[in-house]
């Protein structure tokens, strides 16, 4: 059996923190490789159109190419939106009978975890392995005290696609937050 570390996002754009935390767990023992899935609609958040989903996935290809237990996966573009972990977990699972499934989250998704979709039956079908992120808000009791949720010692990431969408708008720099390919392209499509 093998263990694989799903990181799911709209990932829009991908930038440095997203390598980062990609690149450490890929480097965990526990776990044999990592997918990023790129996500065309988070249930969290309206449609933001900053890089089509297409071009994201291809961005990601790109981008995690250079790491041996790094791939992208495409499949919740085959899913209805918006795209729900639990469902994404359920088609891994169907695909997938052979992996032990561990879904890769930042700790700031904790505080609101209990109101995800099947948040119960998501920590039966997938170990939770939570790196930490910038939070003022308290993590419910019931989450933190399952044996399922893990938190990892992995960097702390100080920035957010968010941001970098912001700093664009407002036609300020952001060369040393994203990888060049997402720069490229950026600049290619204005």
């Amino acid at each position: 059996m093998s263990n694989v570390g799903l990181y799911l996002g709209t990932f829009n754009p991908i930038h440095n923190g997203h390598i980062t935390l990609a690149e450490y767990f890929s480097k965990l023992p526990e776990l044999d490789e990592v997918l990023v899935v790129i996500s065309p609609q988070s249930p969290f958040k309206k449609e933001i159109e900053l890089i089509s989903d297409e071009d994201r996935l291809k961005i990601a290809k790109t981008v995690f190419k250079k790491f041996d237990n790094v791939r992208v996966s495409d499949i919740e573009f085959k899913m209805s939106k918006p795209n729900f972990t639990i469902d994404t977990l359920k088609e891994f699972k169907k695909r997938h009978k052979y992996n032990n499934l561990i879904l890769l989250v930042g700790e700031d998704n904790l505080v609101g975890f209990n109101k995800w979709k099947d948040y119960k039956k998501i920590i039966e079908i997938a170990e939770v392995y939570v790196y930490p992120r910038d939070t003022d808000q308290k993590i419910p009791k019931e989450i933190l005290s399952n044996n399922n949720i893990k938190l990892v010692d992995a960097p702390k990431i100080k920035i957010s696609s968010s941001r970098i969408r912001e700093l664009i708008k407002s036609k300020q720099s952001i060369d040393s937050m994203v990888p060049k390919e997402v720069m490229k392209f950026l600049k290619l499509n204005n």
